[in-house]
């Protein structure tokens, strides 16, 4: 099977650039890298320049598009699905390195569950809490984030609002990480992501991946065997405030009536209520 590989991204030349390093490794080339750019500066443009040659040389075609519409992730990723030719798709962050082998261990899950419509690789944890105080509050944090459907750990498990610190089989998924997730191309033949999240697009993946789930069950997976770091970058990202900014919480909330309806504004409120608790706790431990 062809992968096309599709990253959008919003500044973050350097870490387009490891990703970029990490692509080339991989022990399965992809047949195509679609990088779709939402800086309005010429800096990732000089960044892809300066690859393409490289991209050549292992015969992986390579193409750099703007995103002339509004500037949003979701609108950069259907812009990336209308110009790719592979038979898989993987979308990337650009703040992700992958391990040299993920491509070929993502195209395992599709070549041996022909029901697999999607699957993503295992992030691997960092600032995993060692000491006995720091385990306990991470302990109390992530059972509090649990109760109030907040993002919470959990152990090989991936649900809407979970993701597993620990990973040592390949599981079904509720819900894909937008960061690293890869489908079929007939996918986008039913399914396209939301423009009308706008910029950062938070909660796009959950608004894409969740009701192809729960049209076509047990078709989403994630493979520990397929591993990626998530650096996190700051550039591109909505500065959070004590809570979350304004525009986080206007996504979640859309996020969450158009997947739930009604209910979607109750497990809004009960969130909202989460994440006031959740940060008075933090603030507390921080300045003891």
């Amino acid at each position: 099977m062809k992968v096309s590989i599709v990253i959008p991204t919003y500044y973050r030349p350097k870490d387009l650039a490891d990703l970029f390093d990490s692509i080339l490794r991989q022990t399965v080339k992809p047949m195509e890298v679609i990088v779709v750019d939402d800086t309005p500066t010429d800096v990732i443009a000089r960044i892809c320049e300066v690859y393409h040659n490289e991209f050549k040389r292992f015969n992986i075609e390579f193409a750099y598009v703007r995103n002339y519409k509004k500037p949003s992730l979701t609108i950069a990723r259907n812009i990336g699905v209308s110009m790719v030719k592979g038979e898989i798709i993987l979308f990337l962050d650009s703040d992700i390195i992958l391990y040299s082998d993920y491509i070929e261990k993502i195209l395992e899950i599709f070549e041996r569950n022909p029901n697999a419509l999607g699957a993503q690789g295992w992030i691997i944890p960092k600032n995993v809490p060692l000491g006995s105080k720091e385990l306990l509050k991470y302990f109390i944090l992530n059972n509090l984030r649990k109760l109030f459907l907040l993002w919470h750990f959990t152990s090989n498990s991936c649900g809407p609002f979970s993701y597993p610190i620990i990973l040592n089989k390949i599981s079904n998924c509720r819900r894909l990480s937008g960061s690293n997730m890869a489908f079929r191309r007939v996918v986008f033949s039913e399914f396209r992501f939301d423009e009308n999240l706008l910029k950062y697009s938070y909660l796009e993946d959950l608004l894409f991946t969740y009701p192809i789930q729960k049209k076509y069950p047990n078709t989403l997976y994630i493979t520990p065997y397929a591993k990626c770091i998530h650096k996190v970058s700051v550039e591109g990202r909505i500065e959070a405030s004590f809570l979350e900014s304004p525009y986080l919480r206007i996504c979640r909330k859309y996020a969450l009536m158009k997947l739930f309806g009604v209910k979607g504004l109750l497990i809004f409120s009960w969130q909202t209520l989460g994440l006031l608790m959740h940060g008075i706790l933090r603030k507390i431990w921080r300045f003891r």
